[in-house]
């Protein structure tokens, strides 16, 4: 997995010292930074874009920056945000809503999250796989004391957005938190 270091990013491309992620112009740049990275990057591969080191993040950037990453890879390349603060949380919470989009996180102690827009249904499947790493169907169907039918339904929406991987034989879900 590719760790894309958003402060080094934020550094070479803005300024040396700077530790904040504020001002669109500035989200603008450590998105195409990011770019940069993804482009020699395995498709396949989860991105993680690490936080840990972002002292400040507001809501111009955090839609410049991660929105709009999803909103153009997202659909192609999982991503999962370390390193987040409540305070990152603040900003990317209402970005991601507002654009209908999900995203898998970690937060600075190694704790799941699950930001954005996602059903209730798929916020359970999401903290079960984290826990367990992987899961088969019949696993969250029971999980979720739903039909297996359903249990596909949810795995199926958390596969196409990106939220979980699956294993090469295509019979396992994969956490990727």
């Amino acid at each position: 997995m590719p760790t894309i270091d958003l402060r080094s990013i934020l550094q070479e491309t803005v300024s040396g010292w700077y530790g904040d992620l504020v001002t669109r112009s500035t989200g603008h740049a450590v998105r195409r930074g990011v770019e940069e990275v993804l482009a020699e990057c395995d498709g396949e591969q989860v991105a993680v874009m690490d936080f840990s080191s972002v002292r400040l993040l507001d809501l111009s950037c955090a839609d410049e920056v991660v929105a709009k990453l999803l909103l153009q890879y997202g659909r192609t390349r999982p991503f999962l945000l370390c390193g987040i603060s409540e305070d990152h949380q603040e900003a990317l919470e209402p970005v991601l809503r507002r654009h209908g989009l999900a995203a898998v996180a970690r937060d600075r102690m190694g704790r799941a999250r699950f930001l954005g827009v996602i059903t209730e249904r798929v916020r359970v499947a999401l903290i079960m796989l984290a826990e367990r790493g992987s899961a088969e169907v019949e696993d969250v169907a029971d999980h979720l004391a739903v039909p297996t039918s359903a249990a596909r339904e949810v795995l199926d929406e958390l596969l196409e957005r990106r939220l979980v991987l699956t294993n090469a034989a295509g019979n396992q879900v994969i956490s990727i938190a």
